[in-house]
């Protein structure tokens, strides 16, 4: 179980670094409306909870598999819509599309390492 803590701290990290600041961007962004800004932060809001959810349970020894599923069902399946949507959307610029892959790409590798199941575990 040891282990499997140590390789899901780089994807709780990521996460809480992202959604942080992706949660500043929204609340500084004075062209979104209420309504815009409250879905952007349920949407944040979600990954700080469940990313806040897999490191309790780390710390605590729990069993965390069930928790880091979510994590990992949730950003891979907003990365693929979203991400997808930011690449196929010609209204975004390369330097947009460039950031936001790479950050779609750092997720997915974090997310594969923390699923990676070695026959020690």
């Amino acid at each position: 179980m040891k282990q499997l803590r140590w390789r899901v701290l780089p994807l709780v990290l990521w996460t809480f670094a992202v959604w942080a600041s992706r949660s500043r961007n929204v609340l500084i962004n004075d062209d979104l409306t209420t309504a815009g800004q409250s879905a952007r932060l349920a949407v944040a809001g979600a990954f700080i909870t469940l990313a806040l959810v897999v490191l309790i349970g780390a710390i605590r020894g729990v069993d965390i598999r069930r928790s880091l599923g979510l994590l990992a069902i949730w950003s891979v399946g907003y990365w693929i819509i979203r991400g997808g949507g930011i690449l196929l959307d010609s209204q975004w610029s390369l330097g947009f599309k460039t950031v936001h892959t790479a950050l779609m790409l750092g997720t997915f590798a974090l997310v594969t390492v923390a699923m990676h199941r070695p026959a020690t575990d």
